[in-house]
């Protein structure tokens, strides 16, 4: 029993620690506030660890969070074992556990990058670098296309 309790400790601190929303971001559980522009990073343990490990510290050093759907093989204590890997092993932040923002921008593989402006939101699929996809967003997404130019 110490073990679960010293896991569950591990994995909170890990996950709200390094959380990148703020508790402004969420109005109770599993809602998420209508803001009015968002980057989000959604991504997945069943990614390759070393890719994966890219993948987070390229959004990481863009300020850009990255979201998990759930635990990883549904396990509380494999999760923060996961976690603490990859943080101690790759010097990753960490991820936020977030299935109602995969839900709310319809997410259904990873990688996928969502850019929310105003009432649209873009979202690409797939291994594209940062720059890639921020270009293709900037230039040819629906919040390039916002006439008030209301862009994150």
């Amino acid at each position: 029993m110490e073990k679960t309790k010293l896991c569950g400790a591990v994995i909170l601190s890990v996950l709200s620690t390094f959380h990148p929303a703020q508790a402004s971001d969420v109005s109770g559980p599993g809602q998420v506030r209508n803001t009015q522009t968002e980057m989000a990073y959604f991504l997945s343990s069943s990614i390759p660890e070393k890719d994966l490990a890219t993948l987070i510290g390229a959004a990481e050093s863009r300020h850009i969070p990255v979201y998990f759907r759930g635990l990883v093989n549904d396990s509380m204590e494999q999760t923060a074992q996961y976690m603490m890997h990859m943080v101690t092993t790759y010097h990753i932040q960490g991820i936020a556990i977030d299935p109602v923002r995969f839900e709310k921008y319809g997410v259904k593989q990873v990688p996928a990058l969502v850019k929310k402006c105003g009432d649209t939101f873009d979202i690409l699929y797939g291994n594209l670098s940062f720059n890639d996809a921020m270009k293709l967003m900037d230039t040819q997404g629906d919040c390039a296309k916002q006439p008030d130019g209301s862009q994150p």
